[in-house]
């Protein structure tokens, strides 16, 4: 694994600009929300929910762009704690989630406690229609105040998905070894490389960056190789693993970890000008049914022992922003990566129905 630490963007720069504006208080602290009593939980972290009314709520439901595994083990875990409470949740890619929600809003349902969006833009727009509750969570002060984005008070980031360039290295040796993402349009690559399709958060965030990086031509080199597209990251990863594709442009860190725990032979390469990525956004829905729970809920997610899970559990693999965060699985810190955000979330908006167009004529949509 490539470590790119000396020009690597540390926790307190992560999301600077559009995505950095917060409010602080006086003595340092996220300032937002009326506060609210704290208490300490018998699973050992601080929480502003009433315990007994959060058990007498009895469920929580939450809604997550991740996997169904990573879904499971979430709500398992939480329940483990909380065995009064039925944990439950509900998943779907980032758009359709989005999409979901909204639709069940505009029709009067409230069911859903708290949602996880893979894309900050979802998360800013939800906000803006008062999607959010306010809730001045206890555990915020354990993260610097760029893990709330412009979103302090209403939702986090609850761990960040970074990519690099991940290859077969029994496919892939001496000089074929990429060491920068120029190295990924060259010829070599023609028919043996994937991506994801334009469904994908992730994919647009890379596409996005490195096309600010090196022109409009880069995508356009990249296009002459034939990628592979897919809807998964699994599908990506397996191909991977078995050699059928020889080097992955978009190696997301969490899928990358799971197959090398696998044994399968692929190495994580970590380019110099630095790894696109995105946070997982998190937040209390506003007329959540079970409110209580809801909090309990997020103040667990957001302690040591709800981001243990998210940067540990091979089904998540996210690392935490966290100021206590221990090393990822491997011994890596994210501070010892560059990462890539997107800093003008107006034009990073604005550009998305450009990259679903090229990007689908390119891969043959």
């Amino acid at each position: 694994m490539s470590k790119k630490a000396s020009d690597g963007l540390s926790r307190r720069h992560v999301m600077q600009a559009g995505l950095a504006a917060v409010a602080v208080s006086a003595s340092g602290g996220i300032a937002f929300g009326q506060s609210r009593k704290t208490t300490m939980t018998p699973a050992g972290f601080e929480t502003s929910a009433d315990l007994a009314k959060a058990e007498a709520e009895g469920e929580m439901l939450f809604y997550t762009h991740d996997s169904d595994p990573a879904g499971a083990a979430i709500v398992a875990e939480f329940s483990k704690d909380f065995p009064k409470i039925k944990a439950s949740y509900l998943r779907a890619q980032n758009g359709a989630l989005y999409s979901k929600l909204l639709a069940e809003r505009s029709a009067g349902r409230f069911a859903v406690d708290v949602v996880q969006f893979s894309e900050v833009s979802t998360a800013i727009d939800f906000k803006k229609k008062d999607g959010y509750e306010q809730y001045d969570s206890p555990q915020s002060k354990a993260y610097p105040k760029e893990a709330f984005g412009t979103g302090a008070g209403y939702y986090f980031y609850s761990g960040i998905d970074f990519v690099g360039i991940v290859y077969n290295s029994e496919k892939v040796t001496g000089a074929d070894v990429p060491k920068n993402w120029k190295d990924m349009i060259k010829p070599r690559w023609r028919n043996v490389i994937s991506s994801k399709q334009s469904t994908s958060g992730m994919q647009f965030v890379q596409w996005y960056e490195l096309k600010r990086l090196y022109g409009d031509d880069y995508w356009k080199e990249f296009a002459k190789l034939r990628p592979h597209a897919f809807d998964s990251r699994a599908q990506l990863f397996e191909r991977l693993a078995k050699g059928d594709d020889q080097a992955t442009i978009l190696g997301e860190w969490a899928g990358y970890q799971l197959v090398k725990d696998r044994g399968a032979p692929v190495v994580f390469v970590a380019p110099e000008d630095g790894c696109p990525a995105t946070p997982l956004v998190t937040g209390i829905v506003s007329k959540a049914p079970h409110p209580e729970s809801a909090r309990l809920f997020l103040d667990w997610l957001m302690s040591s022992k709800g981001q243990a899970l998210y940067q540990s559990n091979k089904f998540l693999y996210y690392p935490s922003l966290r100021k206590d965060a221990p090393p990822m699985p491997g011994g890596m810190k994210l501070a010892d990566y560059k990462l890539l955000f997107p800093q003008d979330m107006d034009a990073y908006e604005k550009a998305h129905p450009t990259y679903v167009k090229e990007w689908n004529g390119m891969i043959g949509l």
